[in-house]
């Protein structure tokens, strides 16, 4: 599957989230929605970020990336909409899932 091109409204990809811990947190919540059917895999680059695609859809593709806050880490959408946190893995895969058009299975 091709990268898709950057959009003129897309918003820039977050900083980096120092050392591995970003990169851990996308590999745990790509564990997690990986149940719902859908692909994802981290991509490493300079700020790690996961891919989430859905099988079923050549367009259902979103970008997750991982910010380092406080107390947890957020996930972010590729349009910046938050989307969840570390603290709630499964409540955020439910909402990647839903967001690339898969349903609970």
């Amino acid at each position: 599957m091709a990268d898709r091109p950057a959009s003129s409204n897309s918003r820039p990809p977050p900083a980096p989230v120092p050392g591995s811990s970003g990169r851990a947190q996308l590999s745990q919540l790509a564990t997690a929605v990986t149940r719902y059917g859908v692909w994802a895999r981290v991509i490493d680059d300079a700020a790690p970020y996961l891919r989430v695609s859905n099988p079923g859809s050549e367009s259902a593709v979103e970008d997750v990336f991982c910010e380092s806050r406080t107390r947890d880490h957020a996930f972010i959408a590729s349009f910046g909409v938050h989307l969840g946190s570390s603290d709630s893995i499964d409540l955020t895969a439910r909402n990647v899932a839903w967001l690339v058009g898969a349903t609970p299975g």
